[in-house]
């Protein structure tokens, strides 16, 4: 039997560790020290290794840069910004069993982002599958192996401030 201490010990680590998660079902995971470069090809590898393939990225950031000018923005709210799609066959045949509705939640996304001035810590952000079905768990449970593989291969996790 585990001493009460070690066990203690053991969900702190868990718990500096996780990704944390925002009342609107937005998780957010960040890797530093860690390169965009190095850590964009880890969640590519990471989505990959589940057998999933993503789609083309959405270029959010230079999206914004580009459109910036004609809305009267000129300050950049990312050095680096991407989001990748996803679908697990599975996980959507699940959920689509589950609620037809669930249709809104697929593809899976993740975004990778870094900020002006902290080009070392590279986030990850996604949104939690909304339920409390087997499906909405699944696709949950694999937005985190996917963000804890790419933590992995990219540098350090930290808590989000």
């Amino acid at each position: 039997m585990s001493h009460p201490f070690f066990t203690a010990l053991a969900a702190l680590a868990f718990l500096l560790t996780s990704p944390a998660a925002t009342a609107d079902g937005i998780v957010e995971q960040r890797i530093t020290p860690s390169r965009y470069a190095d850590a964009r090809e880890a969640l590519v590898d990471a989505i990959e290794a589940e057998g999933l393939i993503p789609s083309p990225p959405s270029v959010f950031g230079d999206m914004l840069s580009r459109t910036g000018p004609a809305l009267g923005e000129d300050k950049p709210v990312y050095a680096q910004a991407e989001v990748l799609h996803f679908c697990s066959a599975r996980i959507a045949w699940q959920m689509a069993k589950e609620n037809p509705l669930n249709v809104a939640q697929c593809p899976l996304s993740m975004a990778i982002f870094t900020l002006p001035g902290d080009p070392s810590t590279v986030r990850l952000a996604w949104r939690t599958a909304v339920g409390d079905s087997p499906g909405a768990r699944a696709a949950n449970v694999l937005l985190a192996r996917i963000a804890r593989q790419t933590a992995d291969n990219a540098g350090r996790v930290s808590i989000r401030d």
